[in-house]
């Protein structure tokens, strides 16, 4: 009996250092990913979406001017979504 409890406290430990190993190379592994990740430049002359909405908002109240900002970004990326039927 006492052989049989020892070979499964051995396979647990070995089960447990595996799933740490894992665990911590999925995380090290996206660390490295996040530092050497290259940022995506825009195209020359283009404008982000919040800054096209700020420019030709209403002298009106700052929260409207950030709400058709939003809606405006939500509105163009529901229609790249919509443009990739592959997703289905």
């Amino acid at each position: 009996m006492s052989g049989l409890n020892a070979l499964f406290s051995a396979a647990f430990l070995i089960l447990v250092v595996a799933s740490v190993a894992v665990t911590g190379s999925m995380a090290v592994l996206a660390l490295i990913d996040f530092l050497f990740r290259k940022k995506q430049p825009g195209a020359p002359g283009e404008e982000s979406p919040l800054d096209q909405v700020s420019e030709h908002a209403d002298e009106g109240n700052q929260d409207e001017r950030n709400d058709a900002a939003l809606a405006r970004l939500h509105a163009e990326q529901m229609r790249k979504f919509r443009t990739s039927q592959g997703a289905l």
